[in-house]
């Protein structure tokens, strides 16, 4: 089997050997491409070639002729995913099959405030917020939000990873704010002003109250139509470790807004615990969805699956095999180690 990976992240070095590592001994040859020549994903690969710098719909051209001359089964895209996704009767008229759900859903969950809003109509909780594009509204929704009791957060409405995420503070700067680690705090003075300066935000800006409890972070694996295959949750603590776990609550809204949005492939919802001013306890908060692979999806592995190899399996048209995970693994980085505990 032929599967490329396009310009995608550093972790995906794991899902590479995992599918070396395939239950079916299957004969995997990976193709991978990206801008960066140092990409560990490039070395960990068996071809690999350099991105071109050019826009989407020229992308679309040259990952097409490029999955053509590498008679590639599987592509896994990245980069430019809803492009590639609206392509994907020409991709398969070449006989590449594109791992990645429709584009419909990929653009509706790019957007976070929309995703809100979608998920809400299903009765799912989503933490308050408020979309702002100027200085004015920055301020006004810091005050509103800061009233809430807790710490206050800001981010882009589109975008990935952590890129722009800040917690706002009205509090002046003190010296040890420039020791130690890097800090994601920024005064929400200093912001507005900025804004003001240089006419508002890059892009919308999402702003909404620091969620303060456990994350659990929902990797699903699902058919191309949204039936869900498995959902293992990986939550974490303020050790950064991650450990294995059914949390029914995070995994029914993982589960939900896979099968009513169609979700297909590898995908990974992202929930917090919170108690809101109308909440008796901490209860699950939507974060945001990828309607692509996590980061960290390597570490499901303890949970005794693969799912990036179900996944190829479902793109190529296969039946996988019922997945039953185990719970309870925890996955240590810091210390560069397993440790596990019951499961």
């Amino acid at each position: 089997m032929r599967v490329w990976f396009n310009r995608t992240y550093a972790t995906t070095a794991h899902l590479v050997g995992q599918l070396r590592a395939n239950p079916d001994d299957r004969a995997i040859h990976v193709i991978s491409t990206h801008v960066d020549p140092d990409s560990p994903v490039l070395a960990v690969s068996d071809q690999s070639a350099i991105e071109p710098l050019i826009g989407a719909d020229e992308y679309v051209e040259w990952a097409l002729g490029f999955a053509a001359e590498h008679q590639v089964d599987v592509l896994v895209p990245r980069h430019h995913m809803a492009e590639l996704a609206d392509a994907r009767p020409r991709f398969a008229a070449v006989g590449t099959a594109l791992a990645c759900p429709g584009a419909d859903t990929i653009r509706l969950f790019e957007d976070k405030a929309a995703a809100y809003v979608a998920a809400r109509e299903l009765d799912l909780r989503v933490p308050p917020h408020l979309v702002v594009t100027d200085a004015d509204g920055l301020r006004a929704a810091y005050a509103e939000f800061a009233e809430l009791g807790g710490r206050v957060c800001m981010k882009p409405v589109t975008g990935v990873g952590g890129e722009g995420y800040r917690r706002l503070t009205h509090l002046p700067a003190a010296a040890a704010e420039y020791t130690g680690e890097v800090r994601s705090t920024v005064r929400v003075d200093a912001v507005a002003e900025a804004w003001e300066r240089d006419g508002g935000p890059p892009s919308p800006v999402l702003v909404m109250p620091f969620l303060d409890g456990a994350e659990v972070s929902v990797d699903v694996l699902a058919t191309a139509e949204g039936e869900v295959l498995a959902a293992i949750g990986r939550r974490h603590d303020e050790s950064r470790s991650r450990q294995i776990v059914d949390d029914p609550m995070a995994r029914s809204m993982a589960e939900t807004l896979t099968n009513e949005h169609h979700i297909g492939y590898l995908s990974n919802t992202q929930v917090r615990y919170w108690q809101g001013p109308d909440d008796d306890c901490p209860e699950p908060y939507l974060l945001e969805v990828n309607t692509r692979a996590a980061g960290g999806l390597f570490q499901t592995e303890l949970a005794g699956v693969n799912l990036p190899w179900a996944a190829l399996q479902v793109a190529m048209g296969e039946t996988a095999p019922p997945i039953t995970p185990r719970f309870g693994a925890t996955y240590v980085p810091i210390a560069s180690m397993v440790r596990i505990r019951g499961g």
